[in-house]
């Protein structure tokens, strides 16, 4: 009862903010965009005082984000559990900086938070500001931007030692940071260290260990001239878990079952590990000739190594332990249905069954005595290895420099700026543990029966029936190279009762792919360099505030640009050809928005309607298809998406020790137009089919809830504490479609009497939607006025509720005849999480 009269609270509020959309949005005639990849955008609120400051001085572009936003701290915090991504955006959308420089992957769009993780202490006080903006450091698209000062001399003078327990993704952390200030001889020294780490400290089979090491040192050599260098590592390795089946969750048991591990030696070891060691350092020059201009230059250079390893095997069974024919479903769904009860006994009972059998693997591999192709002797001395454990290596550096002008003039400020790159990412695999056996064979299983050239099958021509041993490199070998060279230039001008900005944006930037092994499937295409792609691409983007008074505003933003394709989705096969994707085209966004901004003593709200279109994306996903035996390339091109909603925050303070808060935001975000299918073996140079219309205009993207709300209340103490209480709810979540599913040759064939067959086919499932309890407390301690001791503790999920699904999607693999083959895999939300922070600053 008490879930239903909640729901329909939130419900009540968010309907009348739609109705109130769906009227301003007919005015506007706005459009949107979303991209469907599975990233969530962090955002973090600016750590200065610019929320109290004076309004009527602040720049126009800055008005919005700059300060304490309500509904970005809430998607930051406390709408982490359900996947949510503010308006849809994957993290290509926003630009994360440090000290300017874009340190976003050049290849896929995304910045690696991980190497900068467990150096909170030195990142946390940043610049984000999310939407469409102004930004005084370079150009970015509709998700904002995120900029971290991480010179030496922009921190205070002081120690910070702090210890973390938690229940999340690791057990333990412990910080220590130092910092000189900038001291009498102008020299300023930051030094931060971490650990982290934790075994199986939610999901099965799961572990995490990493470390964290940042230095910057800055001289100050006059007024005019400032030196400062910054260097980072933040190595990671942790044992993943995976989404899985709702069959596989009931006969296991397990709601967090996760099917990478298993006992070797009665030890659990997980097949999955992520391993990332990526050291970056930045050297920057600030030149300020007088108070009015500034010129920022950076060179800069990031390189190392980040793997993924897993199981491959040749000529044996598929060792992962939930592979569809190892399930009860699969003996139940036979004419004769045999096997089930004993499949399901086996899964409830046997821990090996339904875990990887390590010991197995080892026994296997030992028992494959090797015998030399066309020779019937057999060597005892040494085991060819049906299962191995691979590590997929990239292998990336990247160099380049940066620079921008600031200055401002009476009522105009001025930013312009070019940087340019050079990066070049390795990618191969290597032996990792050939357990037990004595070698490995570097063929293609999958090529063996294509011909009778015996060389087909050879992953390295000028290398046949290769050995493999330990640490060697082995399967592919390859490159993907990008320069980019790109100017900048933004103006912003203040006015008595309005405030305008606009920008412009044009790089140029080339691709291409380097195989260093000639391939037997594709002896006169994997090896050497391709085709260098070129694309050039533009960026406007314009905006305004209107002063209504002193406490309330009226801001509009438009943004149009084009980028590159993602390098990830130009190759058909990138392992092991050149082949460039068909129609590749230069992605095109137009992103715009207007909101209502208030700001009171005791009130804030933030009104805001979006509206966004992203076009002619391309879409590649890679997986194994029974029917064909190897893996199966599917790609999709000229895919549009809309995305449309709007974001409400509003923070009431009572008696100024009691703050409330409501934030709700509902999307729609969808495909919008029908892209064209195309389906390549990986071991083959003949499509399985090419330009295939997939209807899937006005399907839902997937996994992010597309309505969220929330209450909070929070208590102000005297003694500076203070308690606060979240109730969360989240609806319109969707599964991720198979775009396959979705084309004529699939479900176009069925008859009148057959609806509910294509149904199950063509039909999106949507998630139900849930609530969530969270609390926090802080209590912070002045010692004799010069040392301070901070309390910090959280509680996610207080209800514990582990019946919640937060995402899942379709498996590429499917069977038209038998629907339920290959069903839908979720992930379940963790019951209660904790965490407790102590920080101690002298």
């Amino acid at each position: 009862m008490k879930k239903k009269l909640l729901c329909t609270f939130f419900l009540l509020v968010t309907l009348n903010c739609i109705s109130q959309t769906d009227t301003l949005r007919v005015s506007q005639n706005q459009k949107s965009d979303s991209t469907v990849m599975n990233y969530t955008i962090p955002i973090y609120s600016t750590g200065g005082s610019d929320a109290e400051s004076d309004l009527d001085e602040q720049d126009a572009s800055s008005l919005l984000q700059s300060s304490r936003d309500l509904f970005t701290q809430y998607a930051s915090f406390q709408f982490g559990t359900a996947r949510y991504r503010m308006r849809g955006y994957s993290a290509e959308n926003q630009v994360v900086m440090i000290n300017g420089v874009n340190v976003t992957n050049p290849e896929t769009g995304f910045a690696s938070w991980s190497s900068w993780g467990g150096l909170n202490d030195v990142t946390r006080f940043v610049e984000a500001r999310f939407g469409n903006v102004a930004n005084r450091y370079g150009s970015s698209g509709p998700g904002g931007y995120t900029n971290i000062d991480s010179k030496a001399s922009s921190f205070k003078k002081g120690t910070r030692v702090s210890y973390a327990t938690a229940n999340r993704v690791f057990r333990h952390r412990v910080m220590l940071t130092h910092s000189t200030g900038l001291m009498k001889n102008n020299w300023a020294l930051t030094l931060s260290a971490s650990a982290r780490w934790g075994n199986e400290v939610y999901v099965p089979g799961t572990y995490f260990d990493a470390k964290a090491f940042y230095m910057s040192l800055d001289k100050k050599l006059n007024d005019k001239h400032l030196f400062s260098f910054t260097g980072f590592v933040a190595p990671v390795e942790k044992g993943l878990s995976t989404a899985a089946t709702l069959e596989t969750y009931v006969v296991s048991g397990d709601k967090y079952y996760n099917s990478l591990w298993g006992y070797q030696n009665g030890k659990v070891r997980n097949a999955s590990i992520s391993s990332t060691s990526r050291p970056m350092f930045l050297l920057s020059h600030i030149y300020t000739p007088n108070e009015k201009r500034k010129v920022s230059s950076t060179i800069y250079h990031t390189f190392g190594k980040s793997s993924l390893s897993g199981l491959n095997f040749n000529n044996a069974a598929n060792p992962k332990p939930d592979y569809y024919k190892y399930l009860p479903g699969y003996f139940y769904a036979k004419v004769d249905n045999t096997g089930g009860d004993a499949a399901t006994y086996n899964w409830e009972t046997d821990v090996n069954t339904r875990q990887i059998n390590w010991d197995e693997l080892i026994a296997l591999n030992q028992a494959n005595l090797y015998s030399a192709s066309g020779t019937q002797s057999v060597n005892t001395n040494e085991t060819r290895a049906r299962y191995i454990l691979e590590n997929r290596v990239e292998n990336l550096s990247q160099t380049g420099f940066n620079l921008i002008y600031n200055e401002r003039k009476e009522n105009v400020f001025i930013s312009m700026g070019v940087n340019a790159f050079h990066y070049i990412n390795k990618r191969y695999k290597e032996m990792e543990d050939l357990l037990g056996a004595s070698f490995w064979i570097d063929v293609d299983q999958f090529a063996q029966n294509l011909g009778v050239d015996p060389l087909i099958q050879q992953n390295d021509i000028e290398n046949p029936n290769r050995k493999i041993y330990r640490d060697d490199k082995f399967g592919y070998d390859y490159a993907i190279t990008i320069n980019k060279a790109e100017a900048w230039a933004l103006a912003e001008y203040t006015l008595r009762k309005a405030d305008i900005y606009g920008g412009l944006t044009i790089s140029d930037s080339r691709l291409w792919r380097t195989g260093y092994v000639a391939n037997g499937k594709f002896p006169t295409t994997s090896k050497g360099e391709s085709d260098k792609l070129n694309f050039l691409n533009y960026g406007f983007k314009a905006g305004g505030t209107y002063k209504l008074n002193g406490r309330n505003f009226i801001t509009a933003n438009l943004n149009i640009l084009s980028r590159a394709p993602e390098a990830s989705n130009v190759f058909i096969s990138p392992r092991v050809r050149n082949d460039v994707v068909d129609d590749i085209k230069n992605e095109e966004v137009v992103s715009s928005d207007i909101n209502y901004l208030a700001k009171y003593p005791n009130l804030k709200l933030r009104f805001t309607l979006y509206s966004n279109q992203i076009n002619n994306q391309t879409w590649l996903r890679t997986y194994y298809d029974d029917n064909y035996n190897t893996l199966v390339n599917l790609i999709m091109t000229n895919v549009n998406q809309t995305h449309r909603g709007f974001e409400l925050g509003i923070e009431k303070t009572v008696y100024t020790s009691h703050i409330f808060q409501f934030v709700s935001g509902f999307a729609q975000s969808y495909y919008s137009n029908q892209p064209k299918l195309q389906a390549w073996q990986d071991n083959n140079n003949t499509s399985l089919y090419f330009n295939r219309r997939v209807y899937l205009k006005n399907y839902k993207l997937g996994n992010s809830p597309q309505l969220v709300s929330a209450l909070g209340y929070r208590f102000m103490g005297k003694k500076f504490w203070s308690l606060g209480v979240c109730l969360n709810y989240f609806d319109k979540i969707y599964v991720e479609p198979n775009p396959d599913r979705r084309t004529t040759e699939a479900a176009g064939k069925f008859q009148d009497n057959e609806k509910e067959l294509a149904q199950k086919i063509i039909g999106q499932e949507q998630i139900p939607s849930y609530f969530v309890l969270n609390v926090n407390t802080s209590k912070s301690y002045r010692i004799h006025k010069r040392y301070s001791l901070n309390l910090n503790a959280s509680i996610n999920n207080l209800l514990n509720t582990k019946n919640t699904i937060t995402g899942g999607y379709e498996q590429l693999r499917w069977d038209q005849q038998q629907v339920s083959k290959f069903p839908n895999k979720y992930v379940y939300m963790t019951g209660t999480t904790y965490m407790l922070i102590i920080n101690f600053s002298f």
